[in-house]
């Protein structure tokens, strides 16, 4: 990226970044001055239901995303003794252990608690 731009180019576009954000915020707040009113992002409205379906979605997402960290946590801590020439080691081996099944665990409780 320095290639392209050099540091007064970054600059100036960071700022100008900046500017804009401000003045998006700007227009939520004072609806009542029309010229800020370019810079308003659109509102999504949506109803009740649409809202709890995507909490749902995000739920199992998340229940999804937990169980699998329970798997590889186990996995990334062997890997990386290997790597290095070490042997897994019993103190560290339980604690991974101990963390994996309250990830899996937490993962299926939220999975569970979602339906």
């Amino acid at each position: 990226m320095a290639r392209f731009f050099s540091g007064t180019v970054k600059a100036i576009l960071l700022g100008l970044i900046a500017i804009v954000f401000v003045l998006s915020r700007l227009a939520r707040s004072r609806p009542d001055i029309g010229w800020l009113q370019v810079f308003r992002l659109p509102d999504v409205q949506m109803s009740e239901e649409q809202r709890v379906r995507r909490r749902r979605s995000a739920n199992r997402l998340a229940a999804l995303e937990m169980i699998i960290a329970g798997f590889a946590l186990p996995a990334v801590y062997f890997i990386s003794t290997l790597i290095f020439f070490n042997e897994p080691k019993t103190v560290p081996t339980i604690i991974v252990s101990g963390c994996s099944v309250l990830c899996i665990a937490a993962g299926i409780w939220i999975f569970a608690r979602n339906v």
